[in-house]
């Protein structure tokens, strides 16, 4: 097992690779951030473009109309009206087409430059998400919980994982459950034997009297589920591929912190359910126990994410409202006074570094040049640089000392 220390020798309490972390960091913000400021310019340019065309269809309007009624008055002062006039409403009709095509052609250009500036707008904005799903994908950000929805029927199982962070991020990522334990139809046999609950009364035969209604549930099937920290929601099918459910086991904490289970029975036949039916001592014990081995099955699975969903930060998309900067400054809130003390630790002042000591007392050192990550921001505007400025690797500006009084003889 590797233990990390800062540069000087002295223990890292943080023990990871806080290097490879930040120069990801730095990577992924320093790029999405180009784009996003990329997309934000050319944006501002279309209303400028459209003012720009709006000046010149002006121009030529003012241009076609002065030259319409210059021909117009010299025609009516000539010497000859009668004799120049079909010559004169003939240069007219081709002034009057001429200003019309040259108005079009320039109104066409606009179109043409509109749709051309917001395809790359679009893509510009479509690669920034994928530079951040990227990046998110890697798990930089810490995970307070997770939740997650299976759909296990049909053909075609699929998942969706959604995730809580520190500093109010949400992030959700479809699962690939393929090629995994849960890319196949699986019994509650295989995962809980012996599984049987009360699902409801049923009356005694030949008497008026209720039972408990019991049953079996070993050879059922999982369809769909959905799994939270403390919650479950699990729908049990006789087969795999029915088209409705058997049962559904639900497990919550209600307003007062108690756990709560339930079970609905539906009616496959009529397409009816039952009321839900409180489950009490042991079969509450078993639902629970259920919860607790279907949260530990569905955990490999975190590291199963294939494409970000959405990001939402405060309860706001990330693209949709372009909170991407206010994202990576929370990031860099969380990094800044990890990143302080390891350049504090760090004997070489171009470099920030620390060590890995493995097993057997072999040490190695890992470092990160200050000026490689320097040359990853380099393309930002000095605003967007800023961002940066915490995580103790851009130089610091040098102001220039004030010039000394002059030397006055009194």
């Amino acid at each position: 097992m590797a233990t990390y220390l800062y540069g000087d020798s002295q223990p890292f309490e943080g023990g990871y690779d806080f290097l490879a972390e930040l120069r990801g960091f730095v990577h992924a913000a320093s790029e999405a951030l180009v784009l996003a400021h990329e997309a934000d310019a050319l944006e501002e340019s279309l209303g400028e473009r459209a003012q720009e065309h709006l000046h010149a269809i002006e121009a030529l309007q003012t241009f076609f109309d002065n030259v319409y009624r210059g021909v117009a008055d010299r025609a009516a002062r000539s010497a000859a009206p009668a004799l120049v006039a079909p010559y004169a409403q003939d240069l007219l009709a081709q002034i009057e087409s001429m200003g019309q095509r040259a108005k079009q052609s320039r109104a066409h250009h606009l179109d043409a430059d509109s749709v051309k500036v917001t395809s790359s707008i679009h893509q510009k904005r479509s690669d920034l998400r994928d530079v951040l799903a990227t990046y998110l994908l890697g798990d930089p950000i810490p995970t307070l919980s997770w939740a997650m929805s299976l759909n296990l029927g049909g053909t075609a199982p699929h998942g969706q994982i959604v995730l809580s962070h520190p500093d109010e991020l949400t992030t959700s990522f479809s699962v690939d459950v393929n090629e995994s334990a849960w890319g196949k139809a699986r019994k509650v046999s295989e995962l809980c034997p012996g599984l049987s609950l009360q699902v409801g009364f049923k009356k005694a035969f030949l008497r008026s009297s209720l039972q408990p209604d019991v049953h079996a549930l070993d050879d059922y099937y999982l369809g769909d589920l959905e799994i939270g920290p403390d919650s479950m929601d699990v729908h049990l099918r006789r087969k795999p591929d029915a088209p409705r459910d058997s049962y559904v086991l639900e497990l919550d904490v209600d307003e007062t912190g108690v756990t709560v289970a339930r079970v609905v029975t539906r009616n496959v036949k009529k397409g009816g359910e039952s009321e839900p039916f409180t489950s009490q001592g042991e079969d509450l014990e078993k639902i629970e126990a259920l919860g607790e081995i279907l949260r530990r099955e569905c955990a490999p699975l975190l590291r199963r994410k294939r494409r970000l969903v959405f990001a939402h930060l405060d309860g706001h998309d990330v693209f949709e409202r372009g909170l991407v900067r206010q994202l990576f400054e929370r990031v860099v809130a969380r990094m800044a006074p990890v990143a302080r003390r390891v350049a504090a630790h760090s004997p070489n002042p171009s470099e920030l570094s620390l060590k890995v000591e493995r097993d057997g007392g072999r040490r190695e050192e890992i470092y990160l040049r200050k000026q490689d990550l320097i040359d990853m921001v380099a393309p930002l505007p000095d605003e967007e640089r800023a961002l940066f400025a915490p995580l103790e690797f851009l130089p610091t500006r040098k102001t220039s000392a004030p010039p000394p009084p002059p030397n006055r003889k009194w």
